[in-house]
């Protein structure tokens, strides 16, 4: 059997980096510190290309086609790239202070979760990255926040979502506003494709 049949013939997964707008929630209504912070997310590493819209999913990689027919809300519809169940997925977050304060002290935190057809989070995927951390004013800090979904005998097929995001330290909180030093969350989607059996 040749390398690529064997890839081919294992359990796959796919990331896929779609250009969703930051997302400023409104728990910790931290609307000052939202226009002062930039959040960017890039992955690295693909092994193909993704693409989703109206009809469905289609995933590209060696040559190959598959496709289903879940189909997302709009702001998932486009072009992305696509990996395989096992690499590691290269995330870096980056995250700039662009002022008016000299300092200000941030806690990042790096979720993932399956993507319901109705744009909800399902099941996490990966176990929380905390950091905290100390940004100056024009300084860019650059978090690897790289991971690598395991299979499970549960795991689903279709859209799943890189949420980073970025609170005050705060540890407050309780029923109905558990991160009320939320100032903002940002997020990257990758998708897992079905896989192919021999």
């Amino acid at each position: 059997m040749n390398k690529r049949t064997l890839i081919i013939t294992i359990f796959v997964i796919a990331f896929c980096v779609i250009s969703v707008p930051a997302v400023y929630c409104g728990q910790g209504q931290h609307k000052g510190e939202q226009k002062m912070l930039d959040v960017d997310i890039q992955f690295s590493g693909s092994f193909g290309r993704t693409v989703t819209n109206a009809s469905g999913i289609y995933y590209y990689f060696y040559g190959i086609m598959m496709s289903e027919d879940k189909v997302y809300p709009p702001q998932y519809w486009g072009e992305v790239p696509l990996y395989f169940l096992g690499t590691q997925v290269g995330v870096i977050v980056r995250v700039t202070n662009n002022g008016p304060k000299a300092k200000t002290k941030v806690r990042i935190k790096t979720e993932s979760y399956s993507l319901q057809t109705d744009g909800s989070s399902g099941k996490p995927l990966c176990e929380p990255i905390i950091i905290d951390d100390e940004i100056a004013l024009g300084e860019t800090k650059t978090i690897d926040a790289s991971f690598t979904v395991k299979y499970t005998s549960d795991a689903d097929s279709g859209l799943d979502r890189f949420l980073v995001k970025v609170l005050h330290i705060n540890e407050g909180g309780g029923p109905g506003n558990e991160e009320p030093g939320l100032i903002m969350v940002k997020e990257g989607v990758f998708c897992p494709p079905k896989y192919m059996q021999k």
